[in-house]
């Protein structure tokens, strides 16, 4: 699993985590998380497989330009922001649905 916060906000990584910073301008952060993410699925990091420093390092990527990437990540947290709407829909349509079949049922 992996997550982006932004630079700014303080995280602190227990032995079960770490962190890794994007120290160049070509690559856009929430990309990288994006390219780490997909790669650790297809090499099936998990809790017994983990994604050592070792095994981090060996992963290699080509990124296209940053405009590109930038461009790609802002309809990511679009389409995110969307999901999470639709998410807080959903349980607020649960409990109607609840509801409704309770005022039958009493």
């Amino acid at each position: 699993m992996v997550n982006f916060y932004p630079k700014e906000n303080q995280f602190y990584p227990t032995d079960h985590c770490g962190v890794l910073r994007v120290l160049t301008d070509k690559v856009h952060p929430r990309y990288m998380a994006r390219i780490l993410e997909t790669e650790g699925k297809k090499m099936n990091f998990s809790r017994s497989y983990r994604a050592s420093i070792d095994r981090v390092e060996g992963i290699s990527f080509s990124v296209p330009d940053y405009d590109v990437q930038k461009k790609a990540m802002e309809q990511v947290i679009e389409l995110e922001a969307k999901i999470s709407e639709l998410e807080k829909l959903l349980i607020a349509l649960k409990g109607e649905k609840t509801k409704i079949v309770e005022s039958f049922l009493n």
